[in-house]
């Protein structure tokens, strides 16, 4: 089975939960071949697919980038003269798809609504992070590396713009797939109807069950170095930690996220705290095992992969709630709740080892039911077969 993958940015060149998803996607379904449409910024145009951090996959047989468009006055211009600049591109791309596949209702959303209305081909959306609320939270660049405008009247302009893209791919959509419940309101609420959730996910191979607890808890952060995942605000945590009776370990993991200003802003912070081990662009797997809670301090997610990742080697996710963060998964306090408050349940957690160890396991036991990447694609499998068998009727 052919397949059209339109996608943003980050992956294969930078580590990130999407950038995860995608891989673990294209090694899953092995018996699709995989043309990849990426919509990427100049940095990332001249870099060489063989050279990055994720491998290229045996079914990927064509990688093609484009430009995101200049959004310089009215979007309907700006898009048409984007996409017309495109043609030959997205010509090249198509080879006999069967179905086309995006991964948000941005950029590669709204082109993939294009793509599909012109070749009356199936499409399918699966919805990570939901873009005009990123947006809204805050976020400074996109996926694909679109820098959001700083004046205030600018950025309302732009959301209602990816407001009105995500109503457009909603409505063009053949089947719409959320990876997050958290998402499910606001998608119904600007039109989604008879959506799907499929979870993120964890390799098997990812699966350590808890082996004890040591004297004191390792806490670790992991993510990229953007404005969205909050990286300073691990900070804080671990200032108010110093407080507590506790006195953890600390491993920082970071990925360059391209925004120059706030890394130079975590290296500063950081010599402040010297109990803080900062490591760069490194593959987090090896470092999980040793994490007893994981710190997530988002402004804004979906259904965050590092979560699956720390209960995937027994450790338990901490922060305020956000996305599908919430006390089904860790140790969560309210959007707002002051930092004593999340510091003191870790604490109480940590000092009552039964308890802590009860939670660990249980939420273990509920990845490994619910959240292994080979169930999850193999349901996308059955999407796209269902899809083309009905799409082959019609015709």
């Amino acid at each position: 089975m052919k397949v059209l993958l339109i996608i943003e940015g980050t992956y294969p060149w930078y580590r990130g939960g999407v950038s995860e998803w995608v891989y673990q996607y294209l090694a899953e379904l092995t018996h699709c071949s995989f043309t990849i449409l990426q919509i990427a910024t100049d940095e990332f145009q001249g870099l060489d697919p063989q050279q990055a951090l994720y491998p290229f996959t045996d079914n990927i047989s064509g990688f093609i980038r484009v430009k995101p468009p200049e959004m310089n006055g009215e979007w309907d211009a700006d898009a048409k003269k984007w996409y017309s600049s495109l043609t030959q591109k997205i010509h090249a791309a198509l080879n006999d798809q069967e179905i086309i596949h995006v991964t948000n209702t941005g950029f590669a959303g709204w082109l993939g609504t294009q793509v599909a209305h012109a070749t009356n081909l199936p499409l399918v959306l699966t919805e990570h992070a939901i873009y005009w609320k990123e947006i809204e939270k805050g976020a400074v660049a996109l996926e694909c590396g679109y820098k959001v405008p700083l004046q205030q009247h600018r950025k309302q302009a732009i959301v209602q713009v990816f407001k009105d893209m995500a109503t457009a791919v909603y409505q063009q959509s053949s089947k719409i797939i959320t990876v997050s419940r958290s998402n499910i309101p606001y998608q119904r609420d600007l039109g989604a109807k008879h959506i799907e959730y499929i979870p993120n996910g964890i390799p098997k191979s990812w699966l350590n069950p808890f082996n004890g607890m040591g004297e004191q808890p390792t806490i670790g952060w992991v993510g990229r170095c953007a404005e969205m995942k909050n990286p300073l605000l691990f900070f804080d945590v671990v200032a108010e930690l110093r407080k507590s009776s506790l006195q953890p370990n600390y491993t920082m993991l970071l990925s360059d996220a391209n925004e120059k200003e706030l890394e130079a802003q975590v290296k500063q912070k950081a010599i402040r705290f010297p109990e803080v081990q900062l490591i760069w662009n490194q593959n987090s797997k090896e470092y999980f095992p040793d994490f007893d809670f994981l710190m997530i301090t988002s402004h804004n997610e979906s259904q965050p992969l590092v979560m699956l990742e720390a209960l995937a080697n027994a450790a338990l996710p901490a922060g305020w709630q956000v996305g599908d963060l919430t006390s089904e998964y860790g140790i969560v306090v309210k959007e707002g709740a002051m930092v004593t408050e999340l510091v003191s349940a870790i604490e109480q957690v940590w000092n009552t080892p039964l308890r802590y160890k009860q939670r660990v396991e249980e939420r273990f036991e509920f990845v490994k039911d619910h959240h292994l990447w080979k169930d999850i694609f193999s349901r996308y499998q059955e999407v796209f077969e269902q899809l083309i068998f009905q799409q082959t009727a019609i015709h």
